[in-house]
């Protein structure tokens, strides 16, 4: 049985409280699991290097080569100034436990990998409720088969055959990038266009990946049932793919990559649809040069619905420049993302904070709340501070947005964001 946060940590006490206790809790040395970001040792002194969430690591072992325990929590808040249906606001949201998840992995028989990512939290702050603490469905679950161990196969360097619940990374460099280690608090609407979270899941599904020398292939079918647990096979169907090339060696730099990726949904009427588009066509690049970084997506597509107002062509993009002021310290970040439809609500806004603030619990804006429209732009500015590098991290940023229909707008104001991750 769930149980609900106790008063101390709810409302004011919750704006200063996390973020002081995260800072705490990095001493302990926690590590990260590979699905999360890799652990670096901190040369600082006051990270400890300790791995205490790591049980097994012996590739000589049989029939259990590596087990490991790990997780992840992100708090926000944000302040929200802006102009919907003709009246300004403006809408605060002291604190939300964005992200609590706790994930294990696992290595078997030498070539089976496990990986877990649980829900721990609700939060319900955006309609004035709480917090409640439980088990909250899965984010990601999966077993990966290693083909390439158990066949010896020459044409290919790496195969794997998985099922189970995953991330949609082909159709967005930014869902490509993992959350914990992206510089803007949350990401962009064109995002979360091509790739939703629904109920805070991934995607039910099966997919083959493999890769020779610089070229790699992934290609997946898949449930757009969004049941928070593993899905079924009883609405409609995705197929994904991509083909990624590492430019790396070829340019000098520490990444280099350009991939053209994909996606056609088939559903009925009844069906749960994964998101409007029919159809997409997402190529990106993500290049990384000593302290420089960019990251560019693009696509287009054909939205099916789920009603003609939000059919049609469609497109988008996104540039991310990136800059290490003090190497694993301190970065800045600039984003600048546009889309635009045919439809006269072809595009959405992400579900944070704008459209919550258009809720009937909060300000109470009809349009503003459901966040569609014909045509969008957002500029994003931040910095990200690594306290400890590679596990706790402390991001503030200011993003302007506009969103427009049949050329009247819907929406238009800034939001301050500010947030803290802890991973391990």
């Amino acid at each position: 049985m769930g149980f609900k946060s106790r008063p101390f940590l709810t409302n004011d006490a919750l704006v200063k409280a996390p973020h002081v206790s995260l800072l705490l809790l990095s001493l302990f040395g926690l590590p990260l699991n590979s699905e999360v970001v890799p652990i670096a040792p901190d040369s600082s002194g006051w990270c400890l290097p300790a791995n205490p969430g790591l049980l097994v690591d012996d590739p000589d072992a049989s029939p259990l080569q590596k087990l490991q325990l790990g997780g992840y929590f992100h708090i926000h808040s944000a302040h929200v100034d802006g102009r919907a249906e003709g009246r300004d606001f403006s809408y605060a949201r002291q604190s939300e436990w964005r992200r609590a998840r706790i994930s294990a992995t696992a290595e078997v028989f030498d070539c089976l990998s496990l990986l877990a990512h649980m829900n721990v939290v609700s939060d319900e702050g955006r309609d004035g409720g709480g917090e409640e603490w439980d088990y909250n469905g899965l984010f990601l679950a999966w077993a990966e088969l290693d083909l390439k161990h158990l066949t010896e196969v020459e044409a290919l360097d790496t195969w794997k055959f998985g099922y189970g619940k995953r991330k949609l990374k082909e159709l967005s460099e930014e869902m490509d990038t993992s959350i914990n280690s992206i510089l803007t608090v949350e990401r962009s609407s064109f995002a979360g266009q091509l790739v939703p979270f629904r109920a805070g899941t991934g995607t039910t599904g099966a997919w083959m990946m493999g890769g020779r020398g610089d070229d790699s292939f992934s290609v997946g079918l898949y449930s757009t049932d969004a049941t928070p647990e593993i899905g079924n096979w009883s609405d409609g169907i995705l197929l994904v793919g991509a083909w990624k090339h590492d430019f790396s060696e070829v340019w000098g730099c520490d990444q280099a990559e350009f991939s053209l990726g994909g996606g056609v949904q088939d559903v009925d009427g009844n069906d749960e649809v994964y998101s409007p588009w029919e159809w997409v066509i997402t190529p990106w690049i993500k290049w990384s040069c000593d302290r420089w970084t960019l990251r560019a997506s693009l696509a287009y597509g054909s939205n099916e619905g789920p009603n003609s107002s939000t059919g049609g062509d469609f497109y988008g993009f996104s540039i991310t420049p990136e800059y290490d002021l003090v190497p694993d310290r301190l970065q800045a970040v600039l984003r600048y993302s546009h889309m635009a439809s045919d439809g006269p609500q072809g595009v959405q806004l992400t579900s944070r904070y704008a459209r919550e603030a258009g809720r009937t619990a909060n300000e109470g804006i009809p349009s503003l709340s459901t966040g569609r429209g014909d045509r969008h732009h957002s500029i994003y500015a931040g910095m990200v501070w690594w306290p400890c590098p590679k596990r706790l991290s402390v991001l503030g940023g200011v993003e302007w947005e506009q969103l427009k229909s049949g050329g009247a707008d819907v929406y238009q104001g800034t939001t301050a964001w500010f947030g803290t991750r802890l991973m391990f």
